[in-house]
Parts: structure tokens; C-alpha cells; sequence
């Protein structure tokens, strides 16, 4: 009996597989993932912009350095700027939406996004420039946490986890292909060209809302006015943050995107200074970034029902150490070139590929009441973690790739007991 038994439980695997892969059925009450194609590009256009925001300058961060006259470290206040606007505007925006409505918030923050960044190209003094880029990084603040907010009126469950691999492919594309076109705009233009291309993009993808995006969630008029009262905000952000269920996959998002942006801040030094890269050959390298981390997120779009979210967040803990571990290794041996840094790196952007996508999707999922202030809370975390990051690893020294690789390898034990957190959490191991 225990053949047969065991042949029709692998049917009923296979089959629940095949209904997560082609959506539910008609009828069911639950859209498949290409039901809400706007939000489903607004969700990667809101992602894309706000992470090209932060990487696009990264080959250009020696240039600015050398224009404003300020030091390498000073010059990483342009990243950690962005990042504090990104994060903190973000609990505005998520409640903002709740009571406004998702497509007038969206609208207002990408306006908000491309005049920042048309004032980028001209603003003189350093000063100035850093207050222009919290000013763009509030404004993209909006696109991440109303985009997600709108996946999560719409998509649940597996549904939900799919759609987010796909916002996670779109933050794969900008971590590799912002740096890339940063490091062209600087080969035939001045290094502030970036900001023009990003004011572009934030029209195009208003242009794209302001004809598709639909309101799905609609408060009452007094579900309106809670929604904006100060003391119910902070009550909510409070429930959040005091969740397990919310607070270890957020983490777990937030070190995970840590890992890539420690590595971002330090890089550009490494190859431009210490290895004789130019921005635009900087750029090419860190093209190459995204290949694993598409792999991770799509590996997590194709299997998370077949191998389940924890086995996937085991597998990317593991790359991450082995990376991690392999880099530290060759720079004890006395290696510190461009193979040396960037194929371990690989490995470790491939680990961070299924982490930071289960990490996003599973507090919204917690938590759909509240989904203004889910997306809000994580993406506040998620950027201001990651701008702390950068501000540490101002120290790292870029004399060798020994520093960066302890870094990495000590986000990697937080984000293993994370994950070993995560899995007591989860009732479906």
C-alpha cells in the first residue's frame, strides 16, 4: 500500500504545481499573475527606478568626488542621502496611498522623483546636491512601497510570492544595468547626464499610470480618515514592527539587499583606483551582477510551491556563506584582482537572489489589512538598514579584499539565524 500511496501523493504535488505555474482556475476568486499587468509593471517600473536611483552613480562616484573636492568617503554621502529619503518617506507614502488612493500618490511621488532629478543637473555646492538627492530618494520612496501595496490588492499567497520574484528581477536589472549605463553616460557625457535619464524614465512610467493603473481598494469615508490619523499610524506601525511575522522576513530582505550594497559602495574604489577600470568598463562589470541574481528570483518564481520558501532561503543562506567564504579565502592567499573579488561575489549575489524576494512577499502576505503600512514598514527598513550598511563600510579599507569579505560573511551569520528564526515561524516546513 505504501507505493501506491506515495505515487498518488506525488500526483497531488505535480498537479498543485501545474495550477501555481499556469494561475487558478476561472472562477476561483484569485487572479493568476498576468491578470493585473500594470500593477505588475508598476510594481517593477516603482522598484527599478528607486534602486537605479541608488546605483546609477556608483561609477561616477570618484568623478564626484573630484568636482565637489570632497574625499572618497564624502563622496558616499550622495548614496547614503538617497537611501535616508528613500527609506523614511516611505512611511509617509504607504498611508498616504491607504487614504488617497494608490494611482494619485503614485503620480504625486514620481513628479516629486523626475523634478529632483532635473534640478540634479544643475544645483551647484555639495550641500546642496546631497539635499537634492534626499529629495529624489523621497519621491522614489513612493514608487516602492505604493507599487508593492498594489500587488498586495490584487495577488495573495503563492500568487503574491510570484509576483514579487518579478519585482525582485527588476531590482536584478537596475543593480546591474543602472551601474552599466552610468559607466556610458560617463564615458561621452558629463557624470550628471545620470539624473536626466532617470527624470525620463520617472515621465515614462507616470505616462504608463496615468493610463492603466485602476484603484482596486476603495476605504469608506471614515476607514479614510482613521487611515491618516497620526496616532493610528503609529499604532499600526507599532503592531508591525512588533510581529515576528513581520519583522524576521523583513530583516531577512533587508541584510540580503545589505550584502549588494555594501559591495556597491566599496567596488567602484576597488576597481576604478586600485585596478585601473574605467567608469564605463566598471559599468560593464557590474552588468554581470545581475545574471545570478535573476537566476535566484527566477528559481524562487519557478519552485517556491514544489521546494517551499525555506528550503529556498536555505539555499541562498548557503551561496551567500560560500561566497562569501571563497572571497576571504582567496584574499588570504594573497589575491586581490578583478576575478578574485567579482566571481565570488557572483555566488553571493545568486544567495541574496532567493532571499530578498521571500523576504518582501511574506509581511504583505501576513498582514493584507494592512497593506499601505506592510510595504511602507518594510521598505523603511529595508533602505534605511541598507544606508546604515553603506555608512559602515565607509571603513572598509580597499587595499584588499579581506575587509569586505569579513563584512560580508558577518551579514551572512545574521542572516543565518534570520532564517533559522524564519523557520520555527513557519508553519509549512
Amino acid at each position: 500500500m505504501a507505493r501506491p500511496t506515495a505515487r498518488r501523493a506525488q500526483a497531488r504535488v505535480s498537479a498543485c504545481c501545474r495550477r501555481y505555474d499556469q494561475g487558478p482556475s476561472t472562477g476561483s476568486g484569485i487572479p493568476p499573475v498576468t491578470a493585473h499587468r500594470t500593477q505588475i509593471l508598476y510594481g517593477c517600473a516603482g522598484t527599478f527606478l528607486g534602486q537605479s536611483g541608488l546605483f546609477i552613480d556608483l561609477p561616477s562616484l570618484p568623478l564626484l568626488a573630484r568636482d565637489f573636492q570632497v574625499s572618497a568617503a564624502a563622496s558616499q554621502g550622495s548614496i547614503t542621502a538617497y537611501a535616508l529619503g528613500y527609506g523614511f518617506s516611505q512611511l509617509v507614502w504607504g498611508p498616504l496611498s491607504d487614504r488617497w488612493g494608490r494611482r494619485p500618490t503614485a503620480l504625486t511621488g514620481l513628479a516629486l522623483f523626475s523634478l529632483a532629478s532635473l534640478l540634479l543637473l544643475v544645483v551647484s555646492g555639495f550641500a546642496p546636491f546631497l539635499i537634492m538627492r534626499l529629495i529624489q530618494g523621497i519621491g522614489a520612496g513612493c514608487g516602492t512601497s505604493v507599487s508593492r501595496a498594489c500587488l498586495r490588492d490584487v495577488f495573495s499567497d503563492r500568487q503574491l510570492t510570484r509576483a514579487m520574484s518579478f519585482v525582485a528581477m527588476s531590482y536584478a536589472v537596475a543593480l546591474g544595468l543602472a551601474p552599466f549605463l552610468g559607466g556610458l553616460i560617463a564615458r561621452v557625457a558629463p557624470w550628471r547626464a545620470d539624473f536626466l535619464l532617470l527624470a525620463l524614465l520617472g515621465a515614462a512610467t507616470a505616462a504608463l499610470l496615468s493610463r492603466g493603473l485602476n484603484e482596486v481598494r476603495r476605504l469608506a469615508p471614515a476607514e479614510r480618515r482613521a487611515a491618516l490619523g497620526l496616532g493610528e499610524i503609529a499604532l499600526g506601525y507599532g503592531r508591525l514592527a512588533r510581529d515576528y511575522r513581520f519583522l524576521v522576513p523583513t530583516l531577512i530582505a533587508t541584510f540580503g539587499t545589505g550584502l549588494m550594497v555594501v559591495y556597491g559602495a566599496v567596488s567602484p574604489f576597488d576597481f576604478e583606483k586600485g585596478f585601473g577600470f574605467s567608469p564605463s568598463q566598471f559599468g560593464a562589470v557590474s552588468l554581470s551582477l545581475s545574471v545570478p541574481y535573476l537566476l535566484g528570483a527566477a528559481i524562487v518564481s519557478r519552485w517556491v510551491m514544489g521546494l517551499g520558501q525555506e528550503r529556498l532561503l536555505r539555499g541562498g543562506l548557503g551561496a551567500v556563506l560560500a561566497g562569501a567564504g571563497l572571497m576571504l579565502v582567496l584574499g588570504l592567499a594573497g589575491r586581490f584582482g578583478a576575478a578574485s573579488l567579482l566571481l565570488p561575489m557572483l555566488v553571493v549575489t545568486l544567495g541574496a537572489g532567493l532571499l530578498v524576494p521571500i523576504g518582501l512577499a511574506m509581511p504583505m502576505q501576513a498582514f493584507p489589512a494592512q497593506a499601505g503600512q506592510a510595504t511602507a514598514l518594510t521598505g523603511f527598513l529595508q533602505q534605511e538598514g541598507t544606508g546604515l550598511l553603506v555608512a559602515m563600510a565607509v571603513g572598509i579599507s580597499v587595499s584588499s579584499q579581506v575587509p569586505l569579505a569579513l563584512a560580508l560573511l558577518a551579514l551572512g551569520a545574521i542572516l543565518a539565524l534570520l532564517v533559522r528564526a524564519y523557520g520555527r515561524l513557519d508553519p509549512r516546513r
